[in-house]
């Protein structure tokens, strides 16, 4: 037995290297630019025609936590102010309640057949960060009405929150306005997302396909996976007129060429 040979020769295990891998997919980047943007394109035709776009339309309020918004004492302190950050939180969760969202469907009024649980799906509701803001998003297919929706919460948050809490308050920061841009789908962003899946899932199965393949190509192949010497080869010869030769032995012992 030979003493110097590899414990992994014979085992017919290959070791892929990540530069083995960069080469594989530098000598299939065409197909897997090909793969890219026919997966890009598919996602802009998709969001282009296929999916409606929606549009936002917000509403901001400012929490303060006294009655009358230290306006007598003309001061806010820092207890208030840490106050009302908590209070925003509580007014989030009340500007999503069944009781604020009846209240809008009433300032809405009857001519609109909207129930509650479709307003509920239009309403976003979020404190900012670190502040004492509330924003109310209104998501809809009509710009306009998502709009008269957000004005609808600007009329009746202020009221409905003092009645609930009977304490604090809120005050409109900005205004509703008809959102102009679609919040979505947005196009170009989801296209380019597209194109970088279909690179990645061509990629994968260029590997997988590499890494499944058993064939033996070369004869590097065969001493790398069964850890022997190739001591020759039989090469592939091909006659002019694409005709197969037989050689056969005749009667008197000499060999004799035949064509097909």
């Amino acid at each position: 037995m030979n003493d110097t040979q590899s414990p992994q020769a014979g085992s017919g295990k290959v070791e892929v290297t990540l530069l083995d891998i960069l080469k594989l997919l530098l000598s299939k980047s065409y197909w897997l630019l090909l793969a890219g943007v026919l997966a890009g394109a598919c996602v802009f035709l998709v969001t282009t025609f296929l999916i409606t776009p929606t549009y936002e339309s917000r509403v901001s309020f400012y929490v303060y936590n006294s009655s009358n918004n230290s306006v007598q004492s003309g001061t806010i302190n820092n207890g208030d102010l840490q106050a009302a950050e908590s209070l925003a939180t509580t007014y989030s969760k009340i500007l999503a309640s069944n009781s604020i969202l009846d209240a809008v469907l009433q300032e809405l009024g009857p001519d609109v057949s909207l129930s509650r649980k479709s307003l509920s799906g239009m309403v976003s509701v979020s404190v900012i960060t670190d502040t004492q803001l509330l924003e109310v998003v209104i998501t809809s297919t009509d710009p306009a009405f998502a709009c008269k929706v957000a004005g609808a919460f600007a009329k009746v948050a202020p009221t409905e929150i003092v009645r609930i809490t009977k304490a604090g308050g809120v005050e409109i920061v900005d205004q509703p306005e008809i959102p102009t841009d679609k919040a979505s789908p947005r196009t170009v962003f989801d296209t380019a997302i597209g194109v970088i899946i279909g690179v990645m899932v061509a990629a994968v199965i260029v590997i997988l396909r590499t890494l499944a393949d058993t064939t033996i190509y070369l004869p590097e192949d065969i001493e790398t996976m069964a850890g022997v010497t190739v001591l020759g080869q039989i090469p592939d010869i091909n006659s002019a007129d694409d005709n197969y030769a037989y050689w056969t032995v005749t009667e008197e012992g000499a060999a004799k060429n035949e064509k097909e």
